[in-house]
């Protein structure tokens, strides 16, 4: 009777055993931190602000922003800012543009400065109004931020470009940041 491999070479049987368990051992520990992997979640205040006043003769807004970005995974993200709009009321107050890149390392936490400008413009005369009737009131004013943001060196598929919308309170009411909504875009003409 003719003896089988793993009699013949038992030490290459046990060898070529332990690697084969160990190579389905990485392979579900990748799965694992792949499937449990999650995007970062995004943050924002207003930090300070200047300039608040009517179109006719005011100043120009400025609003300083702190994007707060929260990295749960393991590897880090890296982004590019495509631009940032900051509006009261559904109507575009201010904007930002280039921004710079930023990284957060895995597991950690990275406040992202963004200034925003009117461009020389004043607030219309409503909105103006309504701003300042909020605040005298001692109301919160609610501002929305979009952000649109493109994810750089992704390891795992393309990286869709992504629009953050966030409400943030002018005067810092609350003192705590706003979580922010991630949507991700899909480029037309891309399946």
């Amino acid at each position: 009777m003719e003896e089988s491999f793993s009699q013949r070479h038992p030490r290459l049987a046990n060898a070529l055993f332990l690697c084969i368990v160990a190579l389905l051992m990485l392979a579900v520990a990748a799965l694992t931190i792949t499937l449990s992997s999650s995007p970062p979640e995004f943050s924002a205040t207003v930090a300070s602000f200047d300039g608040i006043g009517r179109s006719t003769g005011g100043a120009s807004p400025t609003f300083r922003l702190a994007l707060r970005v929260k990295n749960g995974n393991v590897w880090r993200h890296c982004f590019k800012p495509r631009g940032a709009a900051v509006e009261y009321d559904g109507v575009p107050i201010a904007r930002a543009q280039d921004l710079s890149e930023f990284c957060v390392p895995a597991r950690s936490v990275v406040e992202v400065p963004v200034v925003a400008t009117s461009e020389g413009l004043g607030l219309p005369e409503k909105l103006y109004e309504g701003v300042q009737s909020r605040r005298h009131k001692q109301e919160r004013v609610p501002l929305a931020m979009r952000l649109t943001l493109d994810e750089l060196h992704v390891v795992l598929g393309p990286g869709w470009p992504m629009l953050l919308q966030c409400t943030a309170m002018l005067d810092g009411r609350p003192d705590l940041p706003s979580r922010c909504l991630l949507f991700i875009m899909v480029e037309q003409g891309l399946h």
